[in-house]
């Protein structure tokens, strides 16, 4: 009589093709870890940098460029994964934020500030080193701003909203800075369009989420406008004034047709949707602010594309 096999052919299969527990443990703890640095906002912050630098920088190297590029990331990673530390228990209050790793207790807070303080210092540590020691104090400052300053204070005024935005927009000056060229006009120019930018993208974001700010407590713009109407002009004027702002090289010659074309269009798109979010009534002011949302989501990365095609072409 053939014994009957302990463990089934498909059983076996499925034990060895599974990777071991700990491995498991391993990449999920890393992509917790990396779920704190904002990931999204992070590349926007790291692709104005580099914008701004590749402006600037001539003859450095990929030595140089790699130091710049690595540096910002690990500095704007630390500010955000900061920010996500000392919010952790305020998280947990909203829809939006209560499945980020803090507030479903994936990792432990001193783990979390660990991170970030690591992240943070490396960045400046490799700024200061490999490009400039000015780059590296921008990068400092953009990591106190954004995670000492900005962070409580939503807690206190509905200006917060643009005290973070002024450490948002510090990259491409940092980028500048990297390069040894902090006047160059494309890093001034890209910290007033990133200014701007910043705004009504997270308008809409707090209107289509006021519900969750309201719950947690942050004394936000949209989240004390009960109407929305302030919450849409507000949002209004900021892409006015980003449709002026990032047309000014084209305007005076800096920039070509190129360039004048994407800053018209993505401007142009974030202010029509802006436009139509003051139009909307009540009620369907929700979606006109998701159509602002992601006419900004695509804008940024339009007009940067578009600076960089100009000087290649």
């Amino acid at each position: 009589m053939t014994p009957r096999p302990i463990v089934s052919s498909a059983a076996l299969a499925t034990a060895l093709s599974a990777p071991p527990a700990g491995t498991t443990s391993i990449l999920t703890t890393l992509f917790d870890l990396v779920a704190l640095t904002k990931p999204r906002l992070a590349f926007f912050s790291v692709l104005t940098a580099a914008t701004a630098y590749g402006s600037a920088a001539v003859g450095l190297g990929w030595i140089h460029a790699s130091a710049m590029l690595v540096g910002t990331t690990c500095a704007a990673a630390g500010a955000l994964s900061l920010n996500q530390w000392w919010e952790r228990d305020l998280d947990r209050l909203m829809r939006r934020t209560r499945s980020r790793p803090l507030p479903r207790a994936a990792l432990s807070h001193r783990v979390a500030l660990a991170w970030s303080l690591a992240l943070g210092v490396s960045g400046v540590a490799l700024l200061a080193v490999w490009t400039t020691h000015l780059a590296a104090l921008l990068a400092a400052a953009t990591i106190v701003l954004y995670g000492f300053v900005y962070t409580p204070l939503k807690r206190r005024t509905r200006w917060a909203t643009e005290i973070g935005a002024i450490a948002g927009a510090l990259p491409p000056l940092l980028g500048g800075a990297a390069a040894g060229a902090i006047a160059s006009p494309t890093a001034w120019v890209l910290f007033a369009v990133l200014f701007f930018w910043q705004m009504p993208h997270f308008y809409a974001i707090g209107w289509m989420h006021r519900d969750d700010y309201r719950a947690a407590r942050f004394p936000l713009l949209p989240a004390i406008d009960e109407s929305g109407r302030r919450t849409a002009l507000w949002s209004f004027g900021y892409c006015l004034s980003l449709l002026a702002v990032s047309t000014v090289p084209w305007a005076i010659g800096l920039a070509g047709p190129v360039y004048g074309t994407g800053a018209l269009g993505s401007g142009g798109a974030m202010l029509w949707c802006a436009t139509r979010f003051v139009a909307s009534a009540k009620h369907d002011r929700d979606a006109a602010a998701r159509r602002l949302f992601l006419a900004s989501i695509a804008g940024l990365p339009v007009l940067l594309f578009a600076l960089l095609l100009d000087r290649i072409v």
